[in-house]
């Protein structure tokens, strides 16, 4: 009978086409089966074929030793020694390889946004693996400190400086808060990217989190601070580069009573420019009295400073062009290979 049995599952097993299915659906299935071993050694005989069997499966497409493929059919033959009984057991699709590929691809995908949203000064001293097993578990405590739900102004030196600390610290990890709304309707702030499902189990008891209100305040710190700093690197880029070019010898006689460098003039066109287009917003602006009335009779002068000859019908119309228009040209050297044409600004208005 035994050997009636083993060359039918034998027989069955080698002519079955999903062999992977097969090994799966038995590594889920056979812990839920009535055990007759208390000892659970029919448990680590089943264990000890199951690595046998990826042993095989790794000799033979690594090493291209495929004669020890013949050999894998007697995975299923040991299960039905081992575990055969006369009642029909519950059965289950195996999933569990599915569900750790999906969860594993999600981690991944989530700890590579983390590494990329990192700023490059913290990203040069860490990897992923780093941050899996040393950063991320001791972060989760960082970003959860005491903080009073109440105003801003209201809190001491030390509060600030703990928050300050706390959205530096966020910021630098790339992290914030985001709200979202749940099935039924309530709405709640969540940390994106979710530290949580790297490096927390589902078994472990989960920390006290922060109130709404708390990560409603960090999240809008964090904004204003990203302003803040975009505001200080555009200042930073619209500001004039400072001169490194070698100071030249000066004689004797040209730097004997010089006290301070003078600062660059306008070149003639910026004035006259300049000039165009107060001319111009003093042209359309509306004079008004005391009552609000409109003045017919304008008697608008220029200061001192800006007094200039009176320019033809073609300056002032380019000076109401210019000021009223958003559209703005800045010259700078540098050569062209295009074609090129002597052009006029009174050609286009």
């Amino acid at each position: 009978m035994a050997a009636q049995r083993f060359y039918h599952i034998l027989h069955v097993a080698t002519s079955a086409g999903e062999r992977e299915k097969v090994v799966q659906g038995l590594f889920d299935n056979f812990l839920r089966l009535r055990l007759r071993d208390s000892s659970l050694g029919t448990v680590c005989a089943a264990l000890d074929w199951l690595a046998f069997e990826d042993l095989l499966g790794q000799a033979a497409y690594h090493s291209q030793s495929f004669q020890l493929l013949r050999y894998q059919p007697f995975l299923p033959v040991a299960f039905h020694l081992l575990f055969a009984s006369s009642h029909v057991p519950r059965i289950a699709f195996p999933s569990s390889q599915q569900e750790a590929q999906n969860r594993t691809s999600q981690v991944q995908n989530l700890i590579q946004t983390l590494v990329s949203g990192i700023a490059p000064a913290t990203r040069s001293r860490t990897t992923p693996q780093a941050l899996v097993l040393d950063t991320l578990c001791l972060l989760l405590d960082i970003l959860v400190p005491k903080l009073r739900p109440v105003s801003t102004q209201l809190y001491s030196a030390r509060e600030k400086l703990q928050l300050a600390s706390l959205v530096g610290t966020m910021l630098a990890y790339s992290l914030t808060y985001r709200q979202e709304r749940t099935p039924d309707g309530q709405y709640v702030y969540r940390l994106e990217p979710n530290l949580e499902e790297v490096c927390r189990f589902p078994e472990l008891p989960a920390r006290k989190p922060l109130t709404y209100q708390a990560k409603q305040l960090i999240a809008r710190e964090i904004e204003v601070e990203k302003m803040r700093r975009t505001e200080a690197l555009a200042r930073n880029g619209d500001s004039p580069q400072v001169d490194r070019s070698p100071p030249r010898a000066k004689g004797p006689q040209e730097g004997a009573g010089e006290k301070g460098a003078r600062s660059p003039t306008p070149c003639s066109h910026e004035q006259r420019l300049e000039r165009i287009l107060k001319r111009a917003a003093l042209e359309d602006q509306t004079e008004r009295d005391f009552f609000g009335r409109v003045v017919i009779r304008r008697a608008a002068a220029l200061s001192a400073e800006d007094t200039a000859p009176e320019t033809d019908a073609v300056e002032q119309r380019m000076g109401t062009a210019v000021g009223r228009s958003d559209v703005w040209f800045r010259f700078k050297e540098g050569v062209s290979n295009a074609v090129r044409r002597s052009l006029h600004i009174r050609d286009l208005l």
